[in-house]
């Protein structure tokens, strides 16, 4: 068995940033059906209400709300476990400001 398959079927604790989005909402899926544990982090739930992921409201330009982010449970039932949940495996950051690239932002103007 090669690494990368022990790797993946162990699953890793992924926090996702943005996971709400137009591309997070696919990935996530996957990662979920690879056996990983995902927190999405954004400002809106993720739009399917019957995957396994819980996202907590979160504001990326707060770095209070950040950290507390990456040192938080993965969902509800780790409130009973007994000891602290470990560190974050992966971080993926998707999150950005939906805006329109047909209208660029000018920064200079």
């Amino acid at each position: 068995m090669s690494s990368t398959s022990s790797t993946a079927s162990a699953g890793k604790r992924i926090v996702f940033t943005g996971g709400s989005g137009k591309a997070g909402r696919h990935v996530i899926p996957y990662l979920l059906s690879k056996g990983h544990k995902v927190l999405n982090l954004d400002l809106v739930p993720f739009p399917d209400p019957d995957a396994d992921v819980y996202t907590l409201k979160t504001d990326l330009t707060n770095s209070g709300q950040v950290f507390n982010a990456l040192t938080t449970h993965f969902n509800m039932r780790e409130y009973g476990a007994p000891h602290p949940p470990k560190a974050p495996d992966v971080v993926i950051h998707f999150g950005a400001y939906a805006r329109s690239v047909a209208i660029p932002l000018c920064i200079y103007c």
